[in-house]
């Protein structure tokens, strides 16, 4: 496919491929984005870690940390004891694991789109090349390459999109786990500075 601009690419793969470079454009946007926002959730969890651990005041963790939202959400008046204090922490971190999620569900199925978007594109090729022979027998061997080559652009290009998508969602699906045990962590460590206030 040396010197074969974009829009002959494009037209070459027919009507899907259009369908695979809209989708692909749209999960590495989703991708792009969540992966900022997972690294500004790693460093804030882990310098609120860092805190809980080199103070031994009463001081809560601020700033837009995990465990400060779950601890700015909580509601002090209706935490009478430890019991209730770690419910409390859980339910909010339960309420909290969807936004730091985010769009990692739609990547995943965008990621999984992608590779029947190909097989798609691969089915209207062959059934192209089918309608060729019916009409004009093999005597027409341009307009048979024209289907056979929409049906392999588009596998590879939906295989080619997909493989990274799915692969850097896995990335990012690994290190929110990570943050989330950071931040399990410091709400032991906040559980551990005022379960002595409570009966």
């Amino acid at each position: 496919m040396n010197g074969v601009g974009f829009m002959e690419l494009m037209d070459q793969g027919g009507p899907v491929m259009w369908v695979i470079f809209v989708v692909a454009w749209v999960a590495f946007i989703l991708l792009c984005e969540r992966t900022l926002r997972v690294i500004a959730w790693r460093k804030s969890a882990a310098q609120a870690q860092r805190e809980l651990q080199g103070t031994k005041d009463d001081t809560l963790p601020k700033g837009h940390s995990p465990i400060a939202q779950i601890v700015a959400a909580l509601d002090w008046s209706q935490i009478k004891k430890r019991q209730d204090l770690a419910e409390h922490m859980s339910i909010q971190l339960s309420e909290l694991m969807p936004r730091m999620e985010g769009s990692l569900p739609t990547i995943a199925v965008l990621g999984s789109l992608l590779p029947m978007l190909g097989l798609l594109g691969t089915v209207m090729g062959m059934i192209e090349v089918f309608h060729v022979i019916a009409l004009h027998g093999t005597g027409d061997p341009q307009q048979m390459a024209d289907g056979i080559s929409q049906a392999l652009l588009t596998t590879a290009s939906g295989l080619i999109i997909a493989i990274p998508v799915i692969f850097f969602h896995h990335l990012l699906v690994r290190e929110l786990r990570s943050i989330i045990s950071v931040t399990e962590q410091s709400m032991h460590a906040v559980y551990i500075r005022y379960e002595s206030r409570l009966d």
